[in-house]
């Protein structure tokens, strides 16, 4: 996988994870290595838990700190020069809404996406039309311009992901199915959004399961949430968690092991492909 065309975060994420090793071995605390370099405490966590990229002078100093032997401390070198900032998302940064980029890059590094929808299509399955709606209802003073760009940006986001040819990812949606009746632009719009997803169902790399309102309540009834898991076992999965109040990340063990739960219990209540496949037709009709 091309670090430049798909991003960086996994691999920012991984020289983290390696140099919290090293430093939980030396018996050192966050606070402790930070003081050691002349760097702050949340500095070090953010460098761990791969939301910035060490300064390679700052890099050797934790090596030497943490008495990394040479060939530890040359792997990670390596994968430090193989990191970069790059990605097809930068040009659109301008519109991007605050925090949205972050999120991106770990979505271009992920092998598997599982998500639950609970009051919108999964923005990765949308039409044109109906990224549009959702952009323009969210932000119903933004220049026509700003939501025509970001409508091109989530647009390349579906491509970047599920039409990548080197590794495209795999998608297991779970959808409410509130996420479906709701006229989002109007009942057209709506209508070619079914249509898209009967035809995406059928797709190798992607899983459409419809939770019907019948089958009552459900652990996730709070919100919609997507689970994303790496190439490299080695790299923790990670459960984002998109609201009004921010963009929230986890990956301890617990909480990943609670999402989990949460999601495979949905998709066991949920309606299998060919019964949602069944479903859409069946709602196509009514409409």
């Amino acid at each position: 996988m091309s670090t430049t065309s798909r991003g960086s975060a996994g691999k920012r994420r991984l020289l983290g994870a390696r140099l919290r090793e090293l430093r939980e071995s030396s018996g050192l605390t966050t606070v402790e290595a930070g003081e050691a370099i002349q760097k702050s405490n949340p500095t070090i966590s953010r460098t761990e838990t791969g939301k910035r990229k060490p300064h390679l002078l700052e890099l050797r100093a934790l090596l030497d700190l943490y008495r990394a032997d040479a060939a530890t401390a040359a792997a990670l070198l390596t994968l430090h020069a193989e990191i970069t900032d790059a990605g097809w998302w930068d040009a659109y940064k301008d519109v991007m809404p605050s925090g949205l980029a972050s999120y991106v890059e770990l979505e271009a590094e992920a092998a598997t996406l599982k998500v639950f929808a609970l009051a919108a299509v999964h923005s990765l399955l949308r039409t044109e039309d109906y990224l549009r709606a959702v952009l323009r209802a969210g932000s119903p003073t933004a220049p026509e311009a700003e939501i025509g760009r970001l409508t091109e940006f989530h647009l390349e986001r579906q491509n970047q992901s599920l039409l990548h040819p080197d590794a495209p990812a795999e998608l297991i949606a779970v959808m409410d199915e509130a996420s479906l009746r709701r006229e989002v632009g109007s009942r057209s719009v709506l209508k070619a959004q079914l249509e898209r997803l009967l035809r995406q169902s059928e797709s190798p790399n992607v899983t459409v399961q419809i939770l019907p309102f019948d089958k009552g309540a459900h652990g996730a009834l709070n919100g919609s949430f997507t689970i994303l898991d790496f190439p490299d076992p080695s790299e923790p999965s990670v459960a984002y968690v998109d609201s009004p109040g921010g963009n929230l990340y986890l990956q301890k063990s617990p909480d990943m092991r609670r999402f989990e739960r949460v999601h495979a219990a949905l998709r066991g209540s949920a309606l299998d492909g060919p019964e949602s496949r069944r479903w859409l037709h069946s709602a196509l009709k009514e409409m």
